[in-house]
């Protein structure tokens, strides 16, 4: 059938460079006995990001048109030999939703506009030059693109990545696996590492970066992603996937295939190409979705980035409460989106940028225009 041949093509990926990192393990036996420095080694690093962002959007179902948001997330990680801990917050403060957030019917965002919680509690453990593993609420360690995953979310779970790097043309061969449960921010009423009736992530993913002579970059990442327990997730993510009946649960199951491919390129003015296609195997129709970017210079490496973003993303392609909540449909849509932003200000490891953004999407025969 047509919906298994992206499955087919992503398994074979995965037994392909399953091979290629089981080769490429014992090598590490080889190597020469490293040379141990006496004691042990400790490193520790105050971090953060934030952001402040104004927003128009035209008069549509949604109550706040005009709202300011302002964000940041400090964190602290502490590292003993191949141990690594940290701990984070996540604190929000934006335009008041009226009426109160608990009685809006559709969430709009993957946050609290006003909020202060856990952002991020994990620990990493550097097992093998070749193994690392992740526990708690950490950052995903999968490059997706924002079609299936908000980089805002942290998956609560277990990762375990196995990795191969400079292997003839490839300077990274890379495995993961992650179980999670509870990854959203809503429902609010069970908090962090609340376990107990919340919705759960399988996910499978191989990766393979190759360089292009010495400043560019190609990489190719392929995924499976099933997701259970959905009764649990909010209502009010709904989105545009298919409900059973009004305000109700979700009427179709969600077992992704996410192929991305990347193009990179350093520089005075360093270029991102990025090509996302996924499809939910678990049905028929409406389950494609299509992300095309481009991203030029950085709010990191340099003072400013500009990037593109079209989309066209059926309503069951992925499940929606998991995609970017910059677009105000994450899922049965198609559309464009520009973003501009400009460091402002850093200091230590800080980051504070302002940026504006824009987007006109098509759903069904409503125009909708947003800045």
């Amino acid at each position: 059938m047509l919906l298994r041949s992206p499955l087919k093509g992503s398994c074979t990926a995965l037994v392909a460079l399953t091979l290629a990192l089981a080769a490429s393990v014992p090598a590490y036996a080889q190597d020469p006995p490293p040379v141990y420095q006496q004691g042990k080694q400790y490193s520790f690093e105050l971090k953060g990001d934030g952001f402040l962002r104004q927003e128009w959007t035209d008069s549509i179902t949604f109550i706040e048109n005009d709202r300011a948001l302002a964000r940041l997330r400090p964190r602290v990680e502490l590292g003993i030999d191949r141990l690594l801990l940290g701990v984070g917050g996540d604190f929000g403060v934006g335009s008041a939703p009226s009426p109160p957030l608990e009685n809006v019917p559709l969430l709009r965002d993957n946050f609290d506009p006003r909020d202060a919680r856990l952002d991020l509690a994990f620990a990493r453990v550097q097992a093998a030059s070749w193994m690392r593993l992740d526990a708690g609420r950490f950052v995903m360690p999968v490059r997706f693109t924002e079609m299936v995953w908000d980089r805002d979310l942290r998956p609560q779970g277990a990762a375990a990545t196995l990795e191969a790097k400079d292997r003839g043309p490839f300077k990274r061969l890379a495995l993961t696996g992650l179980g999670a449960r509870g990854s959203h921010v809503f429902p609010q009423d069970g908090g962090a590492f609340d376990f107990s009736g919340r919705e759960t992530l399988w996910l499978a993913s191989a990766s393979a970066l190759a360089g292009i002579g010495e400043r560019a970059t190609v990489e190719l990442v392929a995924s499976y992603l099933t997701w259970s327990d959905l009764d649990h997730l909010d209502p009010r993510l709904r989105r545009q996937n298919t409900r059973a009946s009004a305000g109700g649960p979700l009427a179709r199951g969600y077992d992704v295939v996410d192929v991305v491919a990347r193009f990179a390129r350093e520089g005075r003015v360093g270029v991102q190409l990025a090509a996302d296609f996924c499809r939910n195997t678990a049905v028929d129709d409406r389950n494609d979705g299509l992300w095309l970017a481009a991203v030029l210079g950085s709010t990191t490496s340099a003072r400013a980035r500009l990037e593109y973003v079209f989309a066209k993303v059926d309503p069951d392609a992925t499940l929606a409460a998991f995609a970017a909540d910059d677009f105000l449909w994450e899922t049965g849509w198609e559309g464009h989106r520009g973003d501009l932003g400009r460091r402002s200000t850093t200091t230590g490891r800080c980051t504070w940028w302002p940026s504006a953004s824009g987007s006109r999407m098509r759903r069904g025969s409503r125009t909708v225009t947003s800045g």
